[in-house]
């Protein structure tokens, strides 16, 4: 019977020379090319960044948050808002007996960034504005006091050169776990106060949901006067997991689009058609509820879709300014 075996084994490895060993995360990350999770069409990366990292069949990929501030502000001209010195690492953390900081570190290198935020002032579409976007590829945009002090930073500025809007488009799994309580106080508590700020001084928040937003950071998202969906087919946009929140509720079986963009039409203002429309999306309403006249004209203008949809929110709403 070793005969047998003999074969066995020679042709196991013979195998191995035409099967391929799966791509590590961090050669896919560095590949140029990826697959749509959608419509598994295989896509260029730099065809992707062209078209704002949106596939044809409208799925969103998580778009780089520098790229996000280059988009949204006119001409691209904008003040980075830096990141105040703060402590990111509580608790000393460790990760599989491996500092969390040495982890940040490469986090920092990847993105450019000194925290999961990248902040900037500037003008959009002739309005003052603030922005905050949120950096996935950061350790998933987790928050912890230096994102918080970043967080309020940012609507610091807003407040002295008496921004119009200050918008956060948001995609973070929560307040870090690296951080424990130290993460979750200084950005539930602080993210609070500061918008709190921006209303006492009459600043219009918009809030725009993207994928995965969860935890601490999907409430802060809910603290914003005008609440967005970067698209309706933007995904896990809830509190907590579907596996926790299908436990919550003894097992029962949740729908199919639970936490998906078209499912939140009753619980936000905008849903938009996809991440292009935010730009104009975002200052036609902010301009009918701040008084501000319109300006004569503007790029891109908004499809009929979103312009019906904002109109159906300026008739609806009736938030404080």
């Amino acid at each position: 019977m070793n005969w047998i075996k003999d074969k066995i084994k020679k042709f196991g490895d013979s195998l191995k020379k035409y099967t391929r060993k799966r791509p590590s995360k961090n050669e896919q990350e560095n590949a140029d090319w990826i697959n749509c999770p959608s419509c598994k069409k295989l896509q260029y990366k730099k065809d992707l960044e062209s078209l704002q990292f949106i596939c044809s069949c409208n799925y969103h990929f998580d778009y780089p948050a520098k790229l996000r501030l280059k988009n949204i502000f006119d001409n691209s001209n904008f003040e980075e808002i830096p990141c105040p010195p703060a402590d990111s690492d509580p608790l000393n953390f460790k990760i599989n007996n491996k500092p969390y900081i040495s982890k940040r570190k490469k986090y920092e290198e990847a993105t450019g960034l000194d925290s999961a935020f990248a902040c900037a002032s500037g003008k959009i579409n002739g309005l003052t504005a603030v922005v905050v976007c949120s950096e996935w590829k950061f350790g998933g945009s987790a928050m912890t006091p230096k994102e918080s002090e970043h967080f309020v930073s940012a609507a610091v500025k807003a407040i002295e050169i008496k921004a119009d809007i200050f918008i956060s488009i948001l995609q973070s799994g929560g307040m870090a776990v690296t951080g424990g309580v130290p993460a979750l106080a200084s950005g539930m508590v602080k993210t609070q106060i500061a918008y709190s700020e921006l209303k006492k001084a009459g600043i219009l928040s918009i809030g725009v949901a993207c994928s995965k937003l969860s935890g601490g950071t999907y409430v802060m998202w809910n603290n914003h006067d005008i609440l967005c969906v970067e698209s309706p087919s933007s995904h896990d946009i809830l509190f907590s997991g579907k596996r926790v929140t299908a436990n919550l509720k003894s097992g029962e079986q949740l729908p199919e689009d639970f936490g998906q963009g078209s499912s939140l039409d009753a619980l936000v203002d905008i849903i938009f058609s996809s991440r292009l429309e935010i730009k104009d999306g975002v200052t036609k309403i902010a301009r009918v509820l701040l008084k501000k006249p319109k300006i004569k004209s503007i790029a891109d203008s908004p499809s009929e879709t979103i312009d019906e949809s904002i109109e159906k929110t300026l008739s609806e709403t009736s938030k404080a300014v």
